[in-house]
């Protein structure tokens, strides 16, 4: 299961950041990327090893209200600032307002320079804005532009874990090859089970706290099925 650790506080300052940052990457190997808002990629560029945890960008997080020309220029400055994917807010407006064409040019524009670039773009949905129909077709057209990491919520507002389980199912069976991240709500062994037992792709911390007692439960069955 691939580990993404998100900073998504606003209030930190650089020292707490790179703590933060130092504290993740000690506690554990398995750390497949961080992901951070813009502001915070200069201060921890320098301390992530780029072969072994690769380092995203918050994209007009958490609600996904600015134009697409802002946002597209959001993706280029957090390109040339050196992140290797970007984390995208999908837009929460156009969603609701059903302007699916907008949607389309907004994918268009940022995968056709991150595919430039080398940039992996991953989408951040908000599950419980949309209904099922408007998931359904957002699927398609991030199948469309070949976009296969999905967040099935931004975490930023408190997420049920079940909830979001079911969020997570329902993207997974209307894409034709989609990765998705758990991003509910996580704090306790059984829920770490749960989400274990699953098969996702992935799940996304952003507590230290909550990625410690993970990892623990990982070692623990590992040194119980030795």
């Amino acid at each position: 299961m691939k580990i993404d650790f998100a900073i998504i506080d606003t209030d930190k300052n650089d020292i707490e950041v790179k703590n933060i940052v130092a504290q993740v990457l000690s506690e554990s190997n398995s750390i497949d990327s961080i992901t951070c808002p813009y502001y915070y990629l200069k201060s921890i560029k320098h301390l992530i090893n780029p072969k072994i945890t690769s380092l995203s960008c918050l994209i007009d997080y958490p609600l996904g209200v600015s134009d697409h020309k802002t946002r597209l220029t959001a993706v280029q400055q957090a390109g040339k600032a050196g992140c290797s994917s970007v984390d995208i807010s999908m837009p929460q407006n156009l969603a609701s307002n059903r302007k699916y064409d907008k949607i389309r040019e907004d994918i268009k524009n940022i995968t056709e320079y991150c595919s430039q670039n080398n940039i992996l773009v991953r989408y951040i949905m908000e599950y419980r804005v949309f209904d099922h129909h408007c998931l359904k077709k957002l699927c398609e057209i991030l199948d469309t532009y070949n976009v296969r990491n999905i967040f099935p919520s931004s975490g930023y507002f408190i997420d049920n874990l079940a909830d979001n389980l079911i969020a997570s199912v329902f993207l997974y069976e209307n894409s034709k090859d989609i990765n998705i991240y758990c991003t509910g709500n996580t704090w306790q062994d059984s829920h770490y089970n749960i989400i274990e037992k699953t098969g996702l792709y992935g799940i996304r911390f952003t507590s230290v706290h909550s990625l410690k007692k993970f990892n623990r439960l990982l070692l623990e069955k590992r040194k119980n099925a030795t």
